[in-house]
């Protein structure tokens, strides 16, 4: 059995924290790591540790597409189509982390409980990692959308550590939202959603927390208590800093709300970086998912 190839475009805070996932895991073996800047402090972190180190854009990369099985795309929503367009050519499946809303919408913890979002049935596949609070919301709002019935409205509100938002999720705002909401969309089937983003100058730095609040025509509290507990345990198998740590109540006639919280591994930024801790273990474990479902001989799990 073999490990995943992969390959990482983007030496920002994201790209630099997914290749440290990338190196600690057993299953995904790093080929190439992708920036702009030959002098960037995430390509020279990797200096030694990832065997190429490309500062030709993705052109240079895919000229050596078939030492690859796929990409992380770690750049930015305007970059993503480009990047995509390279995949399709030379056959290899695609995994967005910018707010883009090219590839199709995916969270772990929710596969198959939604048609729109489920593995692809090809190989060569362009899976969306929505935004960090698309990640950690989607859990709650799962779970509020199958035991509330006529939701009218469903508001998304994050606060993630001002530090642990780069260039490139400043610069992507409105697609952030637009992405965020989306996801809301489809999960709830309500036209309805608000996403709500601040950036928290706090000092010291603030944990990420993710807010989903949802009117309802009926609201089943028990029910969304027993179930959000489980699917909990689902997030935390590849995000174990993810928790409820506000659980279901009413705050209102027929208005239910919770709230969770993600610490993050460390692994590049301090704990305070669940944001990006979420959207990278997230991106991970669907590379594992998605390559294993074609092609069983790759190596997943311990």
């Amino acid at each position: 059995m073999r490990r995943i190839r992969v390959a990482v475009i983007g030496s920002g805070n994201i790209g630099t924290d997914l290749s440290e996932k990338i190196l600690l895991d057993e299953s995904l073996e790093l080929i190439a790591l992708v920036g702009r800047d030959k002098n960037s402090k995430g390509l020279k972190r990797f200096n030694g540790r990832v065997s190429n180190i490309l500062v030709g854009g993705s052109k240079e990369l895919f000229a050596n597409a078939s030492e690859f099985d796929g990409i992380f795309d770690a750049t930015s929503a305007f970059s993503h189509l480009e990047h995509w367009e390279e995949c399709k050519k030379y056959g290899k499946w695609a995994i967005d982390l910018t707010p883009s809303k090219i590839g199709k919408p995916l969270v772990p913890a929710l596969i198959g409980s939604n048609k729109q979002l489920s593995l692809d049935s090809n190989f060569v596949a362009n899976y969306s990692m929505v935004t960090c609070g698309g990640q950690s919301s989607a859990p709650i709002i799962s779970v509020f959308a199958k035991n509330c019935t006529g939701i009218i409205n469903v508001e998304i509100s994050s606060s993630i550590a001002s530090l642990s938002a780069g260039p490139a999720t400043r610069l992507n705002i409105d697609q952030y939202i637009d992405a965020t909401e989306n996801l809301a969309r489809i999960i709830t089937k309500c036209d309805t959603a608000k996403a709500i983003l601040v950036l928290n100058p706090a000092e010291p730095q603030v944990m990420m927390r993710t807010t989903v609040t949802v009117h309802a025509q009926n609201v089943d509290l028990e029910a969304i208590k027993r179930d959000l507990s489980e699917i909990e345990l689902l997030v935390k198998k590849y995000v174990p800093g993810y928790s409820i740590v506000v659980d279901p109540y009413m705050m209102g006639p027929n208005i239910v709300t919770s709230t969770a919280k993600v610490i993050g591994a460390g692994h590049f930024l301090p704990p305070y970086a669940g944001n990006l801790d979420i959207i990278n273990a997230a991106a991970v474990e669907t590379a594992k998912l998605h390559s294993k479902r074609f092609n069983s001989t790759f190596k997943v799990g311990p």
